[in-house]
């Protein structure tokens, strides 16, 4: 009987302590932190800056569409040109002789039609002298076109900005051998605007030029974004022009600039 209460009285008092050891237990939750996410490459304000270089509204790179030797050149850094004058011609001696060629050729062909027809040749005869006769007339009129080539007029009127061959020298097709450029009319061209800002830049937005070499600041307007990027030491970045409202004397074409655009207006 004693033992019997004794063991009832144990059970009791383990069942009271695990009643008192679940009413203590608590689950915490533990807090998840908020994260604030910012694109800090991102220029923050209402304004953008970028690099700039000063450009021409106008200018040229030229040379010639086929292999020759430089024969003269009419024209210095420096000079004005208008549209149309000579730059630098090349020795056409050979080319003339090619054209005297085509011409005596084309005569002979002109010639063979007119005796098959006298003496009634067969029509199929006369239509392959025919032929030839287009085929002489081709020739001609690509020896006189490649005479016009040899001689490098300016397509603008401007000046003169770089002659990169001389007299007695060969020129290739493709290579630069004049650049004229229209100096009395400048903008400004962004160098390193990142793609995380262009999206703020608009068409007509107010900037802010500063030209580090004349030490002054200009105001202007956006005329153009590019629409394709370009990359600057692996960075994307894209082309904003700025058209000036006005143009500082001593302005000169590749002048460094700072350029800042209101992008809250």
């Amino acid at each position: 009987m004693t033992k019997r209460l004794v063991f009832a009285g144990l059970m009791i008092l383990f069942g009271w302590m695990l009643s008192a050891c679940k009413g203590q237990t608590q689950t915490t939750a533990t807090p998840i932190p908020t994260v604030s996410l910012e694109n800090t490459s991102a220029q923050p304000g209402g304004r953008v800056t970028a690099s700039a270089e000063v450009v021409p509204v106008e200018h040229v790179n030229l040379g010639f569409a086929l292999t020759g030797v430089v024969k003269s050149v009419d024209v210095q850094v420096g000079d004005t040109v208008t549209a149309g004058q000579t730059l630098i011609s090349l020795d056409t001696a050979i080319l003339e002789a090619r054209v005297k060629e085509a011409e005596a050729n084309l005569k002979v062909a002109q010639t063979q039609v007119d005796y098959l027809r006298r003496v009634k040749t067969p029509n199929e005869q006369i239509e392959k002298a025919l032929a030839e006769v287009q085929r002489a007339q081709a020739v001609l009129d690509a020896a006189n076109a490649n005479l016009v080539q040899a001689v490098l007029k300016s397509p603008i009127s401007g000046t003169v900005v770089a002659v990169e061959t001389s007299v007695g020298e060969t020129v290739v097709p493709g290579q630069v051998v004049v650049v004229v450029g229209d100096l009395s009319h400048m903008r400004i061209e962004t160098t390193d605007l990142s793609e995380r800002d262009v999206p703020r830049v608009r068409l007509g937005q107010t900037a802010s030029v500063y030209i580090e070499a004349l030490n002054r600041e200009v105001s202007g307007k956006v005329i153009a974004i590019d629409q394709q990027a370009g990359t600057v030491g692996g960075d994307v970045v894209f082309k904003v022009t700025i058209e000036l409202d006005e143009q500082p004397e001593g302005l000169l074409w590749g002048m460094s600039a700072e350029v800042r655009i209101q992008t809250d207006k």
